[in-house]
């Protein structure tokens, strides 16, 4: 078997403590010949799967982990896209994290393809037919939490010693679940893509993926309340705006409405000065392509849609900042201060020093 991860490493390491039976998820015929139903027996279920290329003869190493047991398998990657290729989609009984640890892949959701790049991640709810394609090599770990479970963990936030730990009642991650559990049978999903100036998403994402799955190989007193404060840990992590944009995707919505909320968090945070070539290396997307999808949203090319958020930026420092106008024109990288003033003339119909003067 092919060593392509550390933790798969660990794990053949560690042949005593796994086997090679099912995982603890049954799988039954869906709807139709071309769904599962997958049903999982256990509150938690750790499965982290390592590609180790994009050839039909590579292989996929899987790592299964769960309070009851532990599986390490392999299947060819052929094998493992065949489902993908003949539309054999999948929806369970249980919360489920796909977050991307290295690599891209192809994340099909009731028949829609989107890219995932490492540090990104989405959670699926119990309803959402999907699957996973791999193209190359790639890491991912597929995080199960059953509604018992992760109710559990948001009433114990409720009852929490620190303040601080009860504001995950008010994240979208705990609206979007609670959601769910009240009002089941919803197609919609949470999308998490990377806040512009997290950096780091990728290695802090593998330490508490191997922090999780060791202390699920190598239990000892306390691992259960290790494995809950590891995963709260998590989910306060992609909770946090500061490393992440999460975005509720309703399938209802047009397909492209995510790629252009993602653009549109970027520009937000970026005050509109993400260029097209940083957007291409952020979201996996060809320059033309995200042009294309702005224009369709706004009826704007990519750089004039950027530039309302870099406007919008500008005015917020006239009114609630002192300082000097030459410096917000700096700070929002404009190198021509007369080109500042005609584009914010245009925007708002005034220059900067009257804008500053009207909202005093």
């Amino acid at each position: 078997m092919e060593k392509n991860s550390r933790y798969v490493r660990n794990a053949l390491d560690m042949q005593e403590v796994l086997d090679s039976s099912d995982s603890s998820i049954n799988v039954q015929n869906g709807d139709s010949d071309f769904s599962r139903f997958y049903h999982m027996n256990v509150p938690l279920q750790l499965t982290l799967e390592c590609c180790d290329g994009a050839e039909p003869e590579d292989y996929v190493n899987i790592v299964t982990l769960s309070f009851e047991k532990a599986v390490l398998y392999q299947e060819s990657l052929a094998m493992k896209n065949d489902s993908y290729t003949k539309n054999a989609p999948h929806f369970h009984d249980f919360f489920e994290f796909v977050i991307v640890l290295e690599g891209t892949i192809v994340q099909k959701i009731e028949g829609k393809d989107y890219l995932y790049p490492a540090g990104s991640c989405c959670l699926i709810n119990r309803n959402l037919r999907h699957m996973e394609r791999y193209q190359a090599n790639c890491q991912v770990l597929y995080i199960g939490l059953s509604p018992a479970f992760i109710t559990e963990l948001f009433d114990s936030a409720q009852n929490a010693f620190f303040a601080n730990e009860r504001n995950i009642c008010d994240s979208d991650l705990c609206h979007f679940i609670t959601a769910d559990l009240e009002h089941p049978g919803g197609r919609a999903y949470l999308d998490f893509i990377l806040a512009y100036q997290n950096h780091r998403s990728a290695a802090h994402l593998h330490s508490m993926a191997e922090n999780m799955m060791r202390t699920l190989l190598f239990p000892e007193f306390g691992a259960t309340y290790q494995i809950c404060g590891l995963l709260c840990s998590f989910l306060s992590y992609l909770s946090s705006q500061t490393h992440y944009h999460c975005t509720n995707i309703r399938l209802d919505n047009n397909s492209d409405f995510l790629l252009f909320s993602r653009i549109t968090r970027l520009f937000e945070e970026s005050d509109g000065r993400m260029t097209r070539t940083e957007m291409e290396q952020f979201l996996h997307y060809s320059g033309d392509y995200l042009n294309r999808i702005v224009n369709k949203f706004t009826d704007m090319c990519f750089y004039d849609y950027g530039m309302t958020f870099c406007l919008k930026k500008a005015a917020q420092c006239l009114t609630e900042t002192d300082e000097s106008i030459s410096a917000i024109a700096a700070r929002l990288k404009f190198s021509n201060r007369t080109h500042f003033y005609a584009l914010f003339k245009k925007k708002y119909g005034v220059t900067p020093k009257e804008y500053r003067k009207l909202h005093a």
